[in-house]
């Protein structure tokens, strides 16, 4: 049996997941939004060394039938849940470039 250490706890206060934190609220406007954890072997493992926090986060509904087309012979999401990830994600990337022009701004 192979395992790895556990994941060291990512910041709820950091700017990364602040603008997760909003662009969830933005998408997902009555979506309760909390830390939780993860249970399961992703390759965010890899990422630990590159950063301080690391989000393991999928911005999909996933139901009972949902979760058995996972890792699996032609593993598959439903296309609602492919266009929310898209849509989330490029909302994400929009509002983490809008933070950086912020940052970048202010240290001018």
């Amino acid at each position: 049996m192979y395992a790895n250490p556990a994941s060291s706890i990512s910041s709820t206060s950091s700017d990364g997941y602040n603008v997760i934190h909003h662009t969830i609220k933005q998408i997902f406007p009555h979506a309760i939004v909390i830390p939780g954890i993860l249970i399961g072997g992703t390759d965010s493992k890899w990422y630990g060394e590159l950063c301080d926090d690391v989000y393991r986060f999928a911005p999909s509904f996933l139901g009972t039938d949902d979760i058995k087309m996972f890792h699996g012979h032609d593993e598959v999401i439903t296309v609602k849940n492919y266009e929310q990830t898209v849509n989330f994600f490029y909302h994400l990337l929009r509002n983490l470039e809008k933070s950086f022009e912020v940052e970048l701004r202010d240290e001018l």
